[in-house]
């Protein structure tokens, strides 16, 4: 054991500020929430730091230690919004979403590479007060790690979406069969048997190396759900306050009062791009239930019995859900 083991570590000049997390599991929407966001007043354009939840991921593993786990996320949450705001490390890809030429008001973005005086950043945030915000993945079922980093400034918004959907979404990217293949893959992965399996296969890791690739999709979902629902249950009423459910399928088909209610929630307000960036997103648009039915019946025809009726009970238990969240 290390003579420092013992250590605490801390970070108490930590910035103050608004820090959203735009959480859900993949294909369900981050990126199109994350965008209108971004048109809020004070909003900052989203990142997606995969090391806020590897650090979250690794922490749930047993693997760090929490108050090294803490420090890690308030020290990326810092260092991440001042990066932002003296232009360091930002998005000028032009073909992702989440980059400066999608976001309204990017000029800001280019000004601020020209800056010489680093030291003036935390004046410019004390006063014009940024917003930050991250896109992660899977992080709900670790929520009072987040909250125990960032305390009542934490705003955690949860993604969800109709199973059938995401199913579909994750087949036709191949998800059933790219996690610890594929290197442009970046899901935590363990190993196991010689074979590097995601993390969410954790419990069941020798049905995920027997399982077909559609198998291998539904598990997976399931076990995200599962573990999601049972830590939301667990938290005291006062963090369930600081998250805030946004069905996909009732946002896109009536985005008004979800978007009154995501700006009351982080403490902003909606601007004049903000109707542009719906228009970009195809918000409102409506969704065609004969489409989802028809994928639901070819995955019946492809599945086991047993791995049908996990689908079911997924998508009994997300309409249960969803009923308690639509505005």
């Amino acid at each position: 054991m290390s003579e420092y083991s013992n250590l605490n570590i801390s970070r108490r000049n930590r910035l103050d500020g608004t820090v959203v997390i735009v959480d859900g599991i993949g294909r369900t929407g981050k990126g199109m929430i994350g965008t209108i966001l971004s048109s809020f007043s004070r909003v900052e354009i989203e990142r997606l730091e995969h090391a806020l939840e590897w650090v979250s991921i690794l922490h749930k593993l047993g693997q760090m230690k929490h108050e090294a786990a803490v420090w890690a996320l308030q020290m990326e949450a810092d260092n991440f919004l001042i990066n932002s705001m003296i232009g360091r490390n930002t998005n000028f890809r032009y073909a992702d979403q989440s980059s400066v030429w999608g976001a309204p008001g990017s000029l800001r973005y280019f000004r601020r590479i020209f800056i010489r005086d680093k030291e003036s950043v935390i004046e410019t945030i004390n006063k014009t007060r940024p917003i930050f915000q991250s896109q992660t993945h899977n992080q709900i079922s670790n929520f009072k790690l987040y909250y125990d980093a960032f305390g009542d400034r934490l705003r955690f918004i949860e993604l969800i979406r109709h199973p059938v959907d995401i199913i579909d979404a994750w087949m036709r990217r191949g998800f059933g069969k790219r996690f610890g293949v594929d290197p442009l893959q970046l899901t935590m992965c363990i190993n196991h048997q010689g074979v590097d399996i995601p993390y969410l296969a954790l419990g069941w890791e020798d049905t995920y190396l027997t399982a077909t690739p559609m198998e291998r999709v539904v598990k997976m979902i399931e076990s995200w759900w599962n573990s999601s629902m049972s830590a939301y249950d667990s938290l005291a009423d006062k963090m369930k306050e600081q998250i805030l459910f946004i069905p996909f399928e009732e946002f896109v088909q009536n985005p008004q009062p979800y978007l009154h209610s995501l700006s009351s929630f982080i403490g902003s307000s909606l601007t004049r791009h903000t109707s542009g960036i719906l228009r970009r997103e195809n918000c409102p648009r409506i969704l065609s239930i004969g489409d989802r039915e028809k994928k639901q019946r070819q995955f019946e025809d492809k599945l086991s019995d047993e791995y049908t009726q996990k689908m079911h009970r997924l998508i009994n238990q997300y309409e249960q859900m969803v009923a308690q969240f639509i505005l």
